[in-house]
């Protein structure tokens, strides 16, 4: 093992996955590795395993799901995944191959969740070991060839080519491998799961999960427990919403009836997600929480960004505010909801993915009830994105009204679902975000916060008020999703500052722009 952390250590940086800084020099530790099966027993592989490593080199320790293949040093080695290769004992040498690029690896992961099994640690280590989850009815199909899907970061996913018993295609599978491990349930799994079991067709149907427990210095026990990887069916040949979007955008294509039915299907997972899993309310110290740590959102982008500074009385009025005005009850969502999250598939409409939620949050922050506004902000910052990437390339304002509509539609759709209405262009319960509106339905929000607080109403956390909250009006919506919309803006500064500072403008316009 300690040749195979000697090999990775130089390896890892490389990866789109790694979470490390530039020229960083990981420091890693092996904490135990979970052995699956060679199904077929394919000549030539002479170990299918998963080490999972800690890796200390930064201020936050990460444990890393690093999947590998032993096999024979000959043609069969794929070439996109080779590591390197290694002796054991007797002296025979193995070619290293990253997991994901060996169908070995993809054949094994299928295999131990078709048939519910039990991956036991390497030795007879028990203090780590995984198991498959598949969901009821899963139907799997035999295991062809897979692929990695290219351009991910923060994972792998596996394509798996798959067959029926009688020859005919059966439907491909994906195969999300978390490379990064963390104690408890990841929302992918959790939230796609529940969306499936619901029957719901805004995600593509589940197969199942592999779970189980390692070693983990970072929790208090000494052990963690969590997801390894995701299975669901693979969508081929589809757009996402971003592409279609933008292409639209390009040539200026009306995005109105798109971006209203984008809006009736986001309300649709929203109402499915709080009918299947718990909700609580918005209680005083749960919002004051959310308000304190956009205030530190704030400071990390005025410090990357100093010329938003000038800004900062400005968007301390609207925090204020947030933490003082009425909340809906706090759900679970998507959490990183934008237009690269959703397909465009004929004859089933929108379908979402990645429900991960944001990376810079933690997986507490992640699997907690959120305000379903910090989807619509998402989606609403997305389209602006179109605006600003078009800006970007042709060198002036091509689609700033196209988003301005585009926005406006999307938030038609969602009040239309929300409030039980037949589709129309505006109706009486429209929530509008830009011009002399938007600040009028502010002041209506104050005016409604008031209200609720002075009948001692759901909107009043000094009461104690245990009765059902009351449903947000328009105004309260539209002044939350503004807060929740700048709250964006600022997380996007923070990443463009450090990964695309030519991009930045985008958001700090976006940022003058709300606050203005």
């Amino acid at each position: 093992m300690t040749d195979l952390i000697h090999m990775l250590r130089d390896w890892m940086p490389k990866q789109r996955w790694y979470s490390g800084g530039e020229g960083q020099t990981p420091q890693l530790t092996h904490l135990g590795s979970y052995v699956l099966a060679n199904p077929n027993g394919e000549a030539g592989v002479h170990l299918v395993t998963v080490p999972c490593i800690l890796d200390s080199s930064g201020d936050v320790p990460v444990v890393y799901q690093v999947p590998i293949v032993l096999r024979e040093v000959d043609a069969r080695v794929p070439a996109l995944g080779y590591i390197g290769s290694i002796s054991n004992a007797a002296g025979r040498v193995s070619a290293v191959v990253d997991g994901p690029h060996d169908i070995a690896f993809a054949r094994a992961l299928l295999a131990l969740l078709e048939r519910e099994g039990h991956a036991a640690g390497a030795g007879g280590r028990r203090d780590i070991a995984a198991y498959g989850l598949p969901m009821p009815g899963a139907v799997l199909g035999s295991f062809v060839t897979s692929r990695v899907l290219s351009g991910e970061q923060s994972n792998s996913s596996i394509i798996c080519e798959m067959r029926m018993p009688d020859g005919s295609a059966a439907a491909p599978l994906i195969l999300k491998v978390f490379r990064m491990l963390h104690d408890g349930e990841n929302p992918e799994v959790t939230l796609q799961s529940a969306l499936a079991a619901a029957g719901s067709v805004r995600v593509p149907p589940a197969i199942g999960h592999l779970s189980g427990y390692w070693p983990d210095p970072r929790v208090s026990s000494g052990r963690a427990s969590g997801n390894f990887v995701f299975a669901q069916e693979f969508l081929p040949g589809v757009e996402d919403a971003w592409r279609v979007a933008l292409r639209a955008a390009e040539t200026g294509d009306d995005f109105g009836d798109a971006a209203y039915t984008l809006g009736e299907a986001t309300a649709e997972v929203h109402r499915t997600l709080r009918e299947v899993l718990p909700s609580v309310e918005a209680s005083a110290p749960k919002v004051q929480a959310e308000v304190d740590a956009m205030r530190q959102r704030l400071d990390a982008a005025i410090a990357v960004a100093p010329a938003l500074e000038r800004l900062r009385g400005a968007a301390e009025e609207v925090y204020a505010h947030a933490a003082e005005m009425h909340w809906p009850t706090l759900q679970r969502v998507h959490g990183d909801l934008h237009l690269g999250q959703v397909l465009a598939v004929e004859g089933s409409g929108w379908v979402f993915l990645d429900f991960e939620g944001e990376p810079l949050r933690s997986i507490e922050q992640r699997n907690t009830a959120d305000a379903p506004q910090r989807d619509i902000a998402g989606i609403l910052r997305s389209f602006d994105y179109v605006a600003g990437s078009l800006e970007m390339t042709t060198g002036r304002d091509v689609a700033g009204d196209w988003a301005a509509r585009a926005r406006q539609s999307f938030l038609n759709g969602y009040a239309a679902a929300v409030s039980g209405e037949e589709r129309i262009g505006r109706h009486t319960g429209a929530i509008t975000l830009d011009g002399r509106a938007a600040h009028r339905q502010a002041r209506d929000s104050h005016d409604a916060s008031d209200a609720r607080g002075a009948r001692g109403g759901a909107g009043s956390f000094s009461q104690g008020d245990q009765s059902s909250p009351l449903p947000l009006s328009a105004a309260e919506s539209a002044a939350l999703i503004r807060v929740f919309e700048l709250d964006k803006a600022l997380y996007e500064v923070i990443y463009e500052a450090s990964q695309r500072p030519a991009w930045l403008r985008i958001p700090v316009r976006a940022v003058q722009r709300i606050l203005a």
